[in-house]
């Protein structure tokens, strides 16, 4: 009974520490907000805030990811198989993602883009490979990582596009654009 108080406290605390870190990401610059406005905001001490994070950007990249993933799980639950479905589902929650922080969090956007695309790339290339060695399970898994990659780039890539240069919305801008991925998908000879 004791490890769920526990761990549920310790849920409510990682959560009050993202959640007050965003609220400040609202109002600031990445690079000027400190340790201590975001112990303060979430109303704990600075030992608690490292028992969870190493730094500020530590917790950055881990908000990214659990704030993307839950976007991309959404987006996958009709679809986890690796196909065109699975690809505009994964392009729509980029574009959704970046709309959704590029409106909350204005001041900081440009600072943190960078931090962004690291994380993005990452968790996009680990999520299509496994897709991919779920549906090729006895082709090279290297050379499905090196897919998955060029995939994720892509994917990445078209995104900042799309929020740069279209008016469309992502879907249509990704059914405009899907060729390059229909003749990857086409060619299963690798």
């Amino acid at each position: 009974m004791t490890e769920i108080k526990t761990d549920l406290r310790t849920i409510r605390t990682r959560k009050a520490i993202v959640d007050s870190f965003i609220e400040l990401l609202e109002n600031k610059d990445f690079t000027s907000i400190t340790i201590s406005e975001i112990t303060t905001a979430a109303m704990i001490n600075r030992g608690t805030f490292y028992r969870h994070f190493l730094d500020k950007y530590d917790l950055l990249e881990k908000a990214i990811k659990e704030i993307l993933m839950k976007q991309l799980i959404e987006q996958l639950k009709s679809n986890e198989d690796f196909n065109e479905e699975m690809l505009k589902g994964i392009f729509i929650s980029i574009t959704n993602f970046y709309n959704s922080l590029s409106n909350r969090c204005q001041k900081s956007y440009g600072d943190m883009t960078m931090n962004i695309e690291i994380v993005l790339k990452e968790e996009l290339t680990r999520i299509i490979s496994n897709a991919l060695e779920i549906k090729y399970p006895n082709k090279d898994p290297q050379k499905l990582t090196s897919i998955a990659t060029m995939l994720s780039w892509m994917l990445y890539g078209a995104s900042l596009d799309w929020e740069t240069n279209s008016l469309q919305t992502p879907e249509a801008y990704f059914d405009e654009t899907k060729i390059a991925f229909k003749q990857i998908l086409a060619d299963d000879s690798f």
